[in-house]
């Protein structure tokens, strides 16, 4: 207790404890004792104990809020007025502004009282001096991220400190001074051989032995503009900001870029669509004499008037591209191999057949386009085999009945139907007598009969069955 203490009155009265010197003996034994402390602690003796749910339910009116409410707006006051509370409490006691208006709301809005209580309720100092910075630089140097072996430096800075510390440090830490800036150019000039006198201003920069490469036209990944791009240590940059860097070492000021430089996306301004700035063109225009500036204009109308030809151009060669597709592609297209053609019948196949048949009769080429994997030597085979199982013949008496077709054709089948067969005991075959019909398949009728009889029994198309009807 005494040492938090005296800690405490130090810190109030500006000065730090002295116990540890920065460079005085550092012990292993010490280090791996403070490292134990403040390491992450693993078990079920070091987790936090969860208490039991109260309750499901609303809380009680009665229940006391713990959130503290610090602001909340007034409408009596005016915006003019309450900035100047602000920035006088910022400027004369070092408030922000969530303490001068928690201030503010404390005493109810009343201006006059909340500037009389502010002198009492001072913010502290900044915690870290010039000297704790030093230090803890100097530790960083030794020790790298091992806060703990830094906290030996620096006593009266607790572990939470030095890391916030760290993290608001190392965004800085790339910021290098004038002075560091210069002592690096003089350096690199040395190392060149260019001697101890620095260039002057008249000098060209524009040396062919140290000139960049370009890349072309593009944005420059400093200032964002569209131009002819050089490649240098800080990436792609227009001429102008290559200049400045190679006099420099640093890249020059872009405006609003500065403040959007954790964020790039906001510094990208594009212009709007369907037109496209060229820095170049731009400072040619302005710097030009008289007279210079219109005929740069002039050399851009006529490159606007040749990008206008080709566009026309264009057209005409879609139009007339169009023109030849109007008749079909039929003509492009390759024609179809030997080997989607399968010997192998599947039920979709076989129904197709049926219906094919019943629509073209014995027309097997037209059946063997309709089916897609069959050529018309298959569709004849299909005829032959299954020519008893779905009852072609009859489905064959139907379509003659409804379409008159001569008896030669049918004649024609029968006779080369033998062959395909093979088997000398087939009912038609030359040796054998001919035999009745099955008693499925009936004598060919007359079409009236036959659209009257068998109407039930066959599943025709519309279309069909009027022509039927109408003969």
């Amino acid at each position: 207790m005494v040492l938090s203490e005296r800690g405490v009155q130090d810190i109030r009265s500006g000065r730090r404890s002295r116990a540890a010197s920065p460079v005085g003996p550092y012990s292993d034994e010490s280090s791996t004792t403070d490292e134990s402390e403040y390491s992450m602690k693993i078990g079920p003796m070091y987790q936090a104990v969860i208490p039991d749910l109260i309750s499901e339910g609303p809380c009680p009116s009665s229940e006391s809020e713990n959130a503290l409410l610090v602001w909340a707006p007034c409408s009596t006051i005016d915006d003019e007025t309450l900035d100047k509370y602000i920035n006088e409490a910022k400027e004369k006691y070092g408030y922000n502004v969530e303490q001068s208006l928690g201030m503010l709301f404390w005493h109810k809005y009343d201006l006059e009282k909340a500037r009389a209580d502010i002198q009492n309720f001072t913010p502290f100092p900044d915690e870290w001096s010039v000297e704790d910075k030093v230090l803890f630089e100097q530790g960083f140097q030794f020790h790298g991220k091992s806060f703990n072996r830094i906290r030996q430096m620096l006593r009266d800075k607790p572990l939470s400190s030095l890391i916030k510390y760290y993290y608001l440090w190392k965004k800085a830490r790339s910021r290098t001074s004038l002075m560091d800036r210069q002592v690096r150019k003089l350096s690199a000039q040395k190392d060149d051989g260019s001697g101890s006198e620095a260039p002057s201003d008249n000098e060209s920069d524009m040396d062919p032995d140290k000139d960049n490469k370009t890349e072309g036209k593009g944005n420059c990944s400093n200032c964002n503009v569209s131009a002819q791009l050089y490649s240098t240590a800080k990436g792609a940059l227009c001429n102008a900001c290559t200049q400045y860097f190679k006099r420099t070492g640093i890249l020059r000021s872009s405006g609003s870029m500065r403040s959007a430089r954790h964020n790039p996306a906001r510094s990208k301004r594009k212009p709007p669509r369907g037109m496209h700035l060229n820095y170049d063109d731009l400072v040619a225009i302005v710097t030009a004499g008289n007279g210079e500036e219109d005929a740069i204009l002039r050399s851009m109308d006529c490159e606007i008037i040749s990008f206008k030809r080709q566009v026309q151009n264009n057209k005409q060669i879609i139009s007339q591209l169009k023109h030849k597709m109007a008749a079909g592609i039929d003509a492009y297209r390759p024609p179809e191999g030997g080997n989607r053609v399968n010997n192998r019948w599947l039920n979709d196949e076989l129904l197709l057949a049926v219906q094919g048949i019943r629509k073209y009769g014995r027309d097997f080429k037209a059946v063997a386009e309709v089916i897609g994997t069959k050529n018309e030597g298959s569709v004849r085979s299909f005829f032959v085999n299954y020519r008893r199982r779905f009852n072609l013949d009859n489905v064959l008496q139907e379509y003659d009945a409804e379409h008159g077709t001569n008896e030669e054709t049918e004649e024609k089948m029968e006779t080369e139907s033998v062959p395909s067969v093979g088997n000398n005991s087939h009912p038609n075959s030359p040796g054998n007598p001919p035999q009745a019909a099955p008693p499925l398949l009936h004598p060919p009728q007359s079409p009236s009969n036959s659209s009257n009889t068998n109407g039930q029994q066959r599943l025709c198309p519309p279309a069909l069955q009027q022509a039927s009807s109408a003969r």
